[in-house]
């Protein structure tokens, strides 16, 4: 039986340390970069069909460019019109968020026999303190959204040298191989580019079919700014699993302060059902096998990813861990890697059959 070297071992465990380290203070400089590789390898397509329709390579990636701050200042012009419409219901909004206060301060009482003085004194030490530290929250504001919009320039600028200059980077990654080796490496840059671009039009498409069902279905229940709360609860699905349930509490919390506790259980079923659409339908036709990660590493790399970049983590370790899977399927030392990430959930025979009825069409 062939036995492990502990050497191999010590220096497997050094590498992923050092990498760890490397990610975690490397991360003013590391999200900028992979962020605009992503949106490089999504753009991509548009940017060539654009050179072939007679542009020049500045003027498709500047067009890129234009893609996603429209994109952006899409979300940002419908979320600020929704704002200015809920303010309209804010006087009405508040009068029955004072009646669900006074049901919540009986609701303590009776159960804990705290007085409302009292608890009316726990929120008031409450604000006191928030109060005196107001200046360093706004502080803190006024600096994450600087640091934000440094960041989207940096995307943009990295996003446009890479596009305007692609052919070198790709070259130079196929330089370090030898020439007899060129041609697999070349299909690898292929792949990854392609599952990088394929997660990211995946998302998107599930968060837009959420975002239609979340819509019609917040509207026929009555739901108060339908659109905006959509929205809300759409954004944060950009991270798979953990994202459902960050952006379901939005609509429920307008729900029970709306003054009707009949809109609380259909907000629930709507949610779920979309979210069972949802998983078991949409995503695995607009991704497939693409990704073929795990889903419990798929869960490793959300935490992985919140742990060392936050927010920004959840969202490009699940590309990164697919990207990897690649270079493990293709390097046969690393085999076993590739065989613990490989997803093992058979795809049902369904989903399989429509697959095949949408390639028979094309």
């Amino acid at each position: 039986m062939k036995s492990i070297s502990i050497y191999r071992l010590n220096a497997t465990f050094l590498f992923l340390i050092l990498t760890a380290i490397v990610l975690y203070y490397g991360k003013d400089f590391l999200v900028p970069v992979l962020f605009s590789i992503l949106f490089a390898m999504l753009l991509l397509p548009v940017c060539k069909k654009l050179e072939k329709w007679g542009f020049s390579r500045v003027w498709s990636t500047l067009t890129g460019i234009l893609i996603i701050l429209a994109f952006i200042a899409g979300i940002l012009a419908i979320i600020i019109g929704q704002g200015a419409a809920l303010s309209e219901d804010l006087p009405g909004m508040q009068a029955k968020a004072q009646d669900f206060l006074v049901m919540a301060q009986k609701w303590i009482q009776s159960n804990y026999s705290i007085e409302p003085k009292q608890q009316a004194e726990y929120v008031k030490k409450g604000i006191d303190t928030m109060s005196k530290s107001g200046g360093t929250f706004f502080k803190d504001i006024f600096s994450w959204m600087f640091g934000l919009l440094s960041s989207l320039v940096l995307v943009l600028l990295y996003f446009f040298f890479i596009m305007w200059k692609r052919e070198k980077y790709k070259e130079f990654f196929l330089k370090l191989v030898n020439d007899e080796n060129r041609e697999k490496v070349n299909g690898e840059l292929r792949k990854i580019s392609h599952v990088a671009g394929r997660y990211l039009i995946g998302r998107l498409i599930s968060m837009s079919f959420l975002a239609i069902i979340y819509m019609i279905g917040f509207s026929i229940i009555g739901l108060p700014n339908g659109l905006l709360l959509a929205l809300i609860a759409v954004i944060p699905t950009i991270v798979p699993y953990i994202g459902a349930f960050i952006g379901g509490f939005f609509p429920l919390a307008i729900a029970i302060i709306s003054g009707s506790t009949d809109l609380v259980i259909p907000t629930v079923i709507i949610l779920v059902i979309a979210q069972v659409i949802d998983n078991n339908i949409i995503e695995p036709l607009v991704e497939g096998e693409t990704m073929d990660i795990s889903p419990i590493f798929t869960i490793v790399a959300i935490v992985l990813g919140e742990l060392v970049w936050g927010i920004a983590g959840m969202i490009l370790f699940i590309p990164m861990f697919a990207i990897l899977k690649i270079i493990c399927d293709h390097i046969p030392q690393l085999h076993p890697y590739s065989f613990l990430l490989s997803n093992e959930v058979q795809e049902p025979k369904w989903i399989e059959s429509i697959k095949n009825w949408f390639k028979k069409k094309k």
